[in-house]
């Protein structure tokens, strides 16, 4: 089997979507599902095209509004789970990823048939433990390599086979983080979990999220690098459930802290977890 390189996949692509573009019927559209909960603090939200053409690949820019990171892009299930290259570069810092999908690579495949249904699903993990709603959205990138989503497509219109691509229209930019409740996700959670706090680093308030899966005393303190208490913020037998506390940067006393790095740790029962944040004024 002829093996070939990510990079000249990429490059391959790249010259591909800008190929004989075409804006066809209104049938071709992209679309943003509905999130469902993978944890308290996690969600996947599913991608869909619908398009009139067999498709060979699919250039797919993506990009969203703080609050959130994408920490896993899936094709398992999906329609174009036999494709032979399904790549995502998540790009973190810039809150963006660019999937790319193509039908052939190493050996002979069927185009994607005319028709609608998921291409992909994208795990997020919920940063600010607050938030109702983020925007999901495509983006054009025209600097070299460039990106526009794209369906690419064989066309055969003038006798002589050349790739050539259609560009969809956007549906669905909001993804609602308001739906718990309606999913099968137990009510109480199953596991003990001390979460990121966000922001992080922060200016002069951070959130921290945590979960306890059984009744218990609860202790949750914020420490300096020196191992000193600086902030007792629980400290009482609590139900189960998940819950959010506020620090905004006093210690015990009341007196503002210093900028720097902290540690917060909670324990509960057996469970003991500790994590790092920064306080930057």
């Amino acid at each position: 089997m002829k093996r070939v390189s990510v990079l000249a996949i990429l490059l391959i692509f790249a010259m591909v979507t800008f190929v004989g573009a075409a804006d066809l019927g209104k049938r071709d559209v992209f679309s943003i599902g509905k999130a469902e909960f993978k944890s308290e603090n996690e969600v996947t939200v599913p991608i869909y095209v619908t398009h009139d053409e067999n498709i060979v690949a699919m250039d797919v820019p993506l990009e969203w509004s703080d609050g959130v990171t994408l920490t896993d892009v899936s094709f398992e299930g999906t329609r174009i789970e036999y494709f032979d290259a399904k790549l995502a570069n998540i790009d973190e810092e810039n809150n963006r990823v660019v999937i790319g999908l193509f039908s052939m690579v190493y050996e002979q495949k069927p185009d994607l048939d005319p028709g609608n249904g998921e291409i992909a699903k994208l795990t997020f993990r919920i940063d600010d433990v607050t938030l109702e709603q983020f925007e999901l959205n495509t983006f054009t990138e025209t600097e070299s390599p460039g990106h526009r989503l794209s369906l690419v497509y064989n066309d055969n219109s003038t006798g002589v086979m050349r790739p050539s691509s259609i560009h969809p229209e956007v549906e669905g930019t909001t993804v609602s983080l308001t739906n718990k409740g309606e999913t099968d996700s137990p009510t109480l959670p199953t596991e003990y979990a001390l979460v990121q706090n966000y922001p992080n680093p922060f200016n002069p308030t951070t959130k921290i999220l945590y979960s306890l899966k059984n009744d218990g005393y609860v202790e949750l303190n914020i420490y300096n690098v020196l191992g000193q208490n600086v902030r007792n913020l629980v400290s009482e037998t609590k139900p189960a459930g998940t819950y959010t506390v506020q620090w905004d940067g006093r210690d015990n006393s009341g007196s503002q802290v210093a900028s720097g790095v902290y540690f917060y740790k909670i324990t509960s029962g057996d469970f003991s977890d500790i994590k790092k944040m920064v306080l930057m004024k």
